[in-house]
């Protein structure tokens, strides 16, 4: 990618309690400012602003976000697997990708100002994204897949419009906490098949999903491995107590976690049992079963 290229912007005015909004025109004028040839892609939807990064995205140079983990996900969905770089402006509620790849959080004028310097010298960071294939369609992430309660509390914190913040997803997941079972799942590790009882399975490709709990603490975007967390089912009791420790990442000693690490994992839930609704960096798939391949260095990130 060379400096004072194409770039496309997506903003989402909403994001933030409206920063998202503020957020999005500075960025716009610095990058006119800098000479940046900008092209707003913004869409009336999340919805319209996918199909606009999926359509324009081989024009660009590099595909600007100023929002949260959802309208991120649309775009590296858009320019993942491509020469196509990514600029992350984190404005949303849980910028869980942001903060996997070391972006600024809490200052879009800094994280602005990062991607414009990278533009400006030709600069980006190549790390790593997962491919999901299911029966229907396939897809890409950047984060974290969610496949059990972890999916019913995304689910549940996205339907609430209160609290802001991580505190959503707090409630949410002690509200799940308190009803869910286990859900018969059979894992398959880049070949080695297992079936367990899980309360959840977290396919991870950096560490923090649901506003910062540090489900994989240590997930690299950058070795060419995928984290897959575990969580045998337990008493319910037992799942509230594990909950801060997940937010701290303290809970990889506990007997009832595992983790592995593999280059391609297939999820199936067992028969019999319920039917887990799969989240990807936040954002709904397709139902069980689906593999997710990690592919290296698939995303070039402006950093």
């Amino acid at each position: 990618m060379t400096s004072w290229g194409r770039v496309g912007l997506l903003v989402n005015p909403t994001a933030g309690r409206g920063g998202g909004r503020v957020a999005g025109a500075h960025v716009l004028a610095t990058l006119q400012r800098l000479g940046h040839r900008v092209t707003d892609l913004t869409g009336s939807d999340l919805a319209a602003s996918s199909r606009a990064a999926r359509e324009r995205a081989g024009e660009l140079d590099a595909l600007v976000v100023v929002g949260g983990d959802g309208l991120v996900h649309a775009a590296l969905g858009a320019v993942a697997g491509t020469p196509t770089a990514l600029g992350i402006v984190p404005a949303g509620t849980g910028n869980d990708l942001a903060r996997g790849l070391g972006l600024p959080l809490g200052d879009p004028a800094r994280a602005a100002g990062l991607v414009s310097s990278a533009l400006r010298e030709g600069r980006h960071r190549a790390v790593d994204a997962v491919r999901v294939r299911g029966a229907a369609r396939s897809s890409w992430y950047g984060s974290v897949l969610a496949s059990g309660v972890d999916a019913l509390v995304n689910e549940r914190a996205n339907s609430w419009r209160w609290p802001r913040g991580p505190a959503r997803y707090t409630l949410a997941a002690l509200r799940e906490l308190a009803v869910v079972s286990g859900v018969g799942m059979r894992i398959t590790l880049d070949g080695e098949v297992q079936e367990r009882d899980c309360l959840l399975v977290a396919v991870a490709n950096t560490p923090c999903y649901g506003g910062g709990m540090r489900m994989a603490p240590h997930a690299d975007p950058t070795d060419g491995l995928l984290d897959v967390v575990v969580v045998d089912a337990m008493p319910r009791l037992a799942a509230l107590r594990l909950l801060p420790r997940v937010r701290r990442g303290a809970h990889l000693d506990v007997a009832a976690v595992h983790v592995h690490r593999a280059r391609s994992v297939t999820l199936e839930a067992l028969p019999g049992g319920r039917e887990p609704h799969p989240h990807a960096d936040g954002e709904p798939l397709e139902h069980l079963p689906l593999t997710c391949d990690v592919v290296p260095g698939a995303l070039r990130v402006l950093a």
